[in-house]
């Protein structure tokens, strides 16, 4: 087995608490979100795609995967700039007939991610719908 790859543009929708005053904002499904995520020294990043289908700013960042089949990711997501980040866990599966890969994150406010928590403020769900477009020298600050 060889190292999982993020390579490729990521879409789906974040889930927040308080998923009442998100309805209002992002619908009943969700933050929808894009990100394409390319190979970066930290080992993966996420540059946003804005709505005009255009690069934005690096709002990802996750571990290198250096083992071979390694699903989990830790990191670092900013919805926002100038917000607080959120400490993140990410796993990664696959569907071997379709070849989807589907990206799972998970996370909290602060300096790390505690995984035996009840519950988390951030929940997103992704889905690997293409190739990236954007590259890092493509981001805006």
């Amino acid at each position: 087995m060889s190292p999982v790859s993020l390579a490729g543009r990521w879409a789906g929708h974040y889930y927040a608490y308080g998923r009442s005053s998100d309805a209002k904002d992002c619908g009943a499904g969700g933050c929808n979100l894009t990100y394409d995520i390319v190979a970066c020294k930290e080992g993966w990043c996420g540059i946003a795609i804005k709505d005009d289908n255009t690069c934005g700013a690096v709002a990802v960042h996750l571990s290198a995967n250096t083992e071979p089949g390694k699903t989990e990711f830790r990191g670092k997501l900013e919805l926002a700039k100038g917000a607080a980040p959120y400490s993140v866990a990410a796993w990664y599966s696959a569907d071997p007939e379709s070849k989807t890969g589907e990206l799972h994150l998970i996370g909290d406010t602060g300096p790390e991610l505690m995984l035996f928590r009840r519950s988390f403020p951030l929940e997103a769900n992704f889905t690997r719908t293409g190739d990236a477009t954007c590259k890092i020298d493509d981001a805006t600050s």
